[in-house]
This record gives C-alpha cells, sequence and structure tokens, in this order.
C-alpha cells in the first residue's frame, strides 16, 4: 500500500485536462471515522498566483501519476473556474455545506458521505 505524508501533497499542482494547472491543493479534508482523505482544497490560479478562492475536489474524482508525480482531475479548466470556490472562513465552516455543493458540481461516485 503506497503512503504519502500530508505535508508532501499540500503545495502540489493540480493538473486538469491536457496537463493545464488548475491550482495548487492548499488543505486536506480527512473522514475521521473512515481515515480517507474526502476532498483536496485547491487555491484556483491567478495571474498573480493563487486567488484566494478555494475549490474543494472530491478525492474520488484525484488521481496520482506516480511517474509524473502529479495529481490529476479529468477536468477542463473552464469547468473548474465555474464549479463551488470559497473564502477561507467559508470552508473552515460546515454551515455552507460546500461538501455537498461539491459531490454534486462534480457527479462523484456515490460511496462518499458527505459531512455536513
Amino acid at each position: 500500500m503506497p503512503l504519502t505524508r500530508s505535508k508532501d501533497i499540500l503545495g502540489q499542482d493540480l493538473l486538469g485536462e491536457h496537463g493545464g494547472k488548475l491550482g495548487a491543493i492548499a488543505e486536506t479534508f480527512v473522514d475521521l471515522d473512515t481515515g480517507r482523505i474526502e476532498f483536496l482544497v485547491v487555491e484556483g490560479a491567478g495571474l498573480l498566483g493563487g486567488s484566494g478562492r478555494y475549490h474543494p475536489v472530491p478525492w474520488s474524482i484525484v488521481r496520482y501519476d506516480p511517474m509524473a508525480k502529479t495529481y490529476q482531475v479529468d477536468v477542463s479548466k473552464d469547468r473548474f473556474k465555474a464549479s463551488p470556490s470559497y473564502d477561507r472562513a467559508q470552508i473552515a465552516s460546515a454551515d455552507y455545506a460546500w461538501d455537498e455543493q461539491s459531490i454534486r458540481y462534480y457527479d462523484a461516485p456515490a460511496d462518499i458521505v458527505a459531512t455536513s
């Protein structure tokens, strides 16, 4: 079973279709009942670095390419930019139901359980 440290995930780029950079992984959210990562929170790329907007991406749609050492999703830049995004305070609050919104937006597999 391949393992990695959370600090090795944070700051990595998330790549979309055709290898385009969608943003940098800012956080991971772990389900405390299962111990599984459920979401990557990605700060969208901006003209001068980060955008200040955070896009939760269900882990179930992310794949890791061990040869390229990259995290990837089959999502276009335009679709990613249109995905639900939040500021830092909103991501920290379950009141925004960002997890449910992201699951619906990405049509993530049903084995993901919303934690709000």
